[in-house]
C-alpha cells in the first residue's frame, strides 16, 4: 500500500480559515439583502448593498471551494491527499506521498517521493474545458459552468508555481549537500473537467486517472538505496509536527501489507472474513469408501449388464474389457462412438485497455 503522510496540522489550520472566510462570506450576503431591503425605494443608497453582495460572494465561495479539497463542507467528499493516494495504490512501496508540507519557507501541496527522485503534483480542482499551449491555461466554461464557479479561486498558472517549487527544492536539497531531480506534473481532480488540447507546456498536464500511467513514465539517471531515500525523507520529515513524523517513520518501516492492515483496519477485517469463508468451503469431508464387491458379486453385477443390455436390443459388452478407440461406456451400459470436438483459440483478452494516445507533455522537455 502506498504510504501517504499528511500534516493534519496544516489542514486543520487551512480548514480554520476558510470556515472563517465562509462564515464572514455569509454575513456578508445576508447584510446585502438587508441592505437591498430596506432601501428597495432609494435609488440612492440601494447600491450600498452591491459591495456587501459581492464581497460575500467571494469570500463564501472560496472558503468552501478551498475546504472541498480537505474534505470538508460535503457529503462523502474525498480530500485530494486521499484521492491522489487511491490513484497510486499499487505501486512500489518505495513511493511516498507527503501532503501539505511545507520546505524553505514555500507550501507544496503534494510531493511523491520516488527511488528516482521528487515529483510535485500539482492538483487543480477547476471545473471547466481547458486548452493549454505554451504554458497558457484557457478555461473555456459554459453560462451553467459560469455560475457554479463564480466567485472561486481560478487557476492562475501552475507552470510559473511549479517551477518557483522545483527551483527551491534544489536549492534546500543542495543546501544540504544533495542533488536530487526534481520535476512536476499538473492532475485535473474533476471527473468532468475536460483536457481540450496540452501543447508545447514545460509540464505534463493529465487528468487523476492519468496520473498513475504518467508517473510511471518518469525516467531519470538516479536510484537511490534505501538508506539514500531515508535520508532524503528524513529532511522532509523535519519540517513536520513531531507527532506526524514519528508515526511517519513507524509506517514506512513497516511491509506494505502489515501497513494496508494498520490504515484499513476495517478492509482488513473483511478480507479475514473472506478467507474464512474459502477455508470453511473448502473443508468439506471426504465421501466414505464404497465398499469393495467381492469376486461373485462383481459377475453378478456383470451379468445383470449384459441381461439389461439384451433387453433393450442391444448387444452385450463386457464392462471389464477394453474398449476400441473412439468408444466410451455411458452409466447406463450403452457404447458410444466419441465425437471429436473442434476447440477454437480466441485471442486473450486485455484486462486494461492500453492509453490510446501519450499523456500531453513529456518530463524532462521543460522551456528554459
Amino acid at each position: 500500500m502506498l504510504l501517504s503522510v499528511t500534516n493534519k496540522v496544516e489542514i486543520d489550520r487551512q480548514v480554520k480559515i476558510n470556515r472563517l472566510f465562509f462564515w464572514i462570506g455569509i454575513i456578508g450576503l445576508a447584510a446585502a439583502m438587508a441592505v437591498l431591503f430596506l432601501f428597495a425605494g432609494n435609488p440612492y443608497l440601494v447600491f450600498l448593498g452591491y459591495p456587501f453582495l459581492i464581497l460575500g460572494l467571494i469570500l463564501s465561495k472560496r472558503g468552501s471551494f478551498n475546504n472541498r479539497r480537505h474534505g470538508v463542507g460535503g457529503y462523502k467528499i474525498a480530500s485530494e491527499e486521499k484521492l491522489i493516494a487511491a490513484t497510486l495504490d499499487g505501486s512500489p512501496a518505495r513511493y511516498h506521498l507527503y501532503s501539505w508540507i511545507k520546505i524553505g519557507g514555500m507550501a507544496i501541496d503534494h510531493l511523491l517521493v520516488t527511488p528516482g527522485g521528487l515529483m510535485i503534483i500539482k492538483a487543480c480542482s477547476q471545473m471547466g474545458d481547458f486548452k493549454m499551449a505554451n504554458d497558457s491555461y484557457r478555461r473555456k466554461a459554459g453560462l451553467a459552468t459560469w455560475f457554479a464557479t463564480v466567485g472561486e479561486p481560478g487557476i492562475g498558472n501552475p507552470t510559473q508555481e511549479l517551477n518557483n517549487q522545483v527551483k527551491k527544492l534544489h536549492e534546500w536539497f543542495a543546501e544540504k549537500g544533495l542533488e536530487i531531480p526534481v520535476d512536476g506534473i499538473v492532475v485535473f481532480m474533476l471527473p468532468r473537467t475536460k483536457i481540450l488540447s496540452a501543447e508545447e507546456m514545460s509540464y505534463p498536464v493529465c487528468k487523476l486517472d492519468q496520473l498513475k500511467q504518467a508517473i510511471r513514465g518518469w525516467e531519470t539517471d538516479l536510484n537511490m538505496t534505501v538508506p539514500q531515500q531515508q535520508q532524503v525523507e528524513d529532511y522532509i520529515l523535519e519540517t513536520l509536527p513531531a507527532d506526524v513524523a514519528t508515526e511517519a517513520r513507524a509506517l514506512a518501516q513497516l511491509p506494505g501489507y502489515k501497513r494496508a492492515a494498520l490504515l484499513n483496519p476495517d478492509k482488513a477485517a473483511k478480507v479475514e472474513k473472506v478467507k474464512e469463508r474459502v477455508v470453511e468451503k473448502k473443508a468439506i469431508e471426504p465421501a466414505a469408501p464404497k465398499p469393495r464387491l467381492t469376486p461373485e458379486e462383481r459377475e453378478k453385477l456383470r451379468l445383470e449388464r449384459i441381461k439389461a443390455a439384451q433387453e433393450k436390443g442391444l448387444k452385450g459388452h463386457n464392462p471389464y474389457a477394453p474398449l476400441e478407440p473412439g468408444q466410451k461406456m455411458g452409466k447406463d451400459g450403452r457404447v458410444r462412438e466419441v465425437k471429436p470436438g473442434v476447440i477454437e483459440k480466441k485471442p486473450q483478452r486485455r484486462r486494461v485497455a492500453p492509453l490510446q494516445r501519450p499523456t500531453p507533455g513529456a518530463f524532462g522537455d521543460r522551456k528554459e
